[in-house]
């Protein structure tokens, strides 16, 4: 025991000495380069792709134009340098040509999130448009019936597990439309990327990943589609971010898990809080009191 204690020192210089070590021999982790804001929204054109679809009042009329450009100026608080919206790369010149005469007050704004908050706060920040970087495609999945789960619903008698999943989607529709219904803009954002839908929306991915069989499994194959369209439009977020940018993505609230995760997992940004965005500066400043 004498000669244990006498050579304690030694054995713990020679740890530290190789935990030093260690550390020396790992690559300098790299600080984010860059902001990203992501705001979920929903439709408010309505286009009704969706399993759910939120039921969109008329977002011209004069209380939400008022809400909308109270969110825009908000959100404008932030400073992005680049904003990214759901739309296709194909279609980048019209959008070009159409903020350039909106911004100019030449063209009345369309009804959809793309212009009404990417469109208003990009004009309000002095940016040159907004950048398309939709995917919506197939990519290596060739067969569409590869990724139908309603026929694997069928097929393998899942009739109760998807009606319960549709359940559960209608509840959290339902919650939805009462905050658009009685709320504002602002009310219907907030819940949008607030933990509790995200994770609820989360979840959703999950039971429809079950549907089918390990060896039938079509409702996996769907969520992998879904994951790849996230992944390719992230990757297109990232590879037109520059250093010190300060990203703004406007995109359906749906997306809004994937791409935060992405985003995070890409060390590539620092993550903002999309409710500190939508508060109130005497809201903001009263929370940090606290």
């Amino acid at each position: 025991m004498t000669q244990l204690r006498a050579f304690a020192p030694i054995i713990l210089l020679a740890l530290a000495t190789a935990a030093t070590a260690t550390r020396a021999s790992e690559p300098a982790e790299e600080p984010p380069m860059a902001h990203f804001l992501l705001l979920g929204s929903y439709h408010m054109d309505n286009p009704g792709r969706d399993v759910h679809n939120t039921r969109a009042d008329d977002v011209l009329a004069p209380q939400r134009q008022q809400q909308i450009a109270e969110v825009a100026r908000l959100v404008g608080r932030y400073r992005p340098t680049r904003i990214f919206v759901e739309a296709s790369p194909s279609s980048q010149q019209d959008l070009d040509r159409d903020f350039n005469a909106s911004c100019k007050g030449d063209r009345p704004l369309e009804r959809d999130e793309t212009e009404q908050l990417g469109f208003r706060i990009a004009c309000a920040q002095g940016l040159p448009g907004v950048v398309a970087v939709d995917w919506n495609d197939l990519g290596p999945i060739r067969d569409e019936a590869s990724i139908n789960y309603l026929e694997a619903v069928e097929r393998h008698g899942q009739q109760a597990v998807y009606a319960d999943h549709k359940r559960i989607g209608k509840a959290l529709n339902d919650q939805d439309q009462a905050t658009l219904d009685d709320g504002t803009v602002r009310d219907m954002l907030l819940r949008l990327n607030s933990p509790t839908w995200m994770e609820a929306n989360a979840r959703a991915y999950y039971r429809i990943g079950q549907l089918g069989t390990a060896e039938d499994a079509i409702g996996a194959n769907w969520v992998t589609l879904w994951f790849g369209r996230n992944l390719r439009i992230f990757n297109a977020i990232a590879r037109a971010t520059r250093p010190d940018d300060r990203v703004l993505v406007i995109y359906g609230a749906g997306h809004g898990n994937h791409l935060r995760q992405l985003a995070e997992d890409s060390g590539v940004y620092r993550v903002e809080d999309t409710a500190q965005w939508l508060q109130p500066p005497a809201a903001t400043a009263g929370a940090a009191a606290h």
